[in-house]
């Protein structure tokens, strides 16, 4: 049996390219290292997270979801009780769709990669703070994950408390 992934182990994968590929949880730094703390305390799935610097939000931490998840998590938050009334500073962002090899590509495409972006503006820094463990789900929480709705709760609570400056929840 293999011992369990250390929060800040790096993956061979390539963060940005991850973040290119999945769907995202948006949230200030702070609160999600908070969730993932108390996650990682609870024994609670939280799949890969990843931090970046975004140029007017400061730094953000990143959940990574599953293709197509990142589209309902707004009617999931309503139904949790944490509704857009409440103006919590947590953004579900789809990931960018992968084109088909067959479609060509313009000239010069190659030379500038796409950069994951946020409310308009480039994330920067993107790195890795808790990779995909080895049993864990491939890309991340997906609708049949059952951590998904408690990771859900757990970070829109995060993200009132900090915007309350309210501590951390235990």
């Amino acid at each position: 049996m293999s011992a369990p992934q250390s929060p800040t182990r790096s993956s061979g994968a390539d963060p940005v390219a991850m973040l290119l590929r999945c769907d995202r949880l948006e949230l200030p730094a702070g609160a999600g290292r908070a969730v993932l703390a108390r996650s990682e305390r609870l024994g609670r799935p939280t799949g890969p997270v990843l931090q970046a610097t975004a140029a007017e939000a400061g730094e953000r931490s990143l959940y990574l979801l599953a293709a197509g998840t990142a589209e309902l998590v707004p009617g999931l938050l309503c139904w949790l009780g944490w509704g857009p009334e409440l103006g919590l500073d947590l953004r579900a962002r789809p990931g960018r769709p992968q084109r088909p090899a067959t479609v060509p590509r313009p000239r010069g495409v190659e030379d500038d990669p796409p950069r994951p972006v946020t409310d308009g503006h480039a994330l920067c820094g993107v790195r890795w703070v808790r990779a995909r463990a080895a049993a864990g789900p491939p890309l991340g929480l997906d609708l049949a994950s059952p951590g998904l709705l408690r990771l859900l709760d757990g970070l829109a609570e995060a993200c009132l408390r900090d915007r309350m400056g309210l501590p951390p929840a235990r």
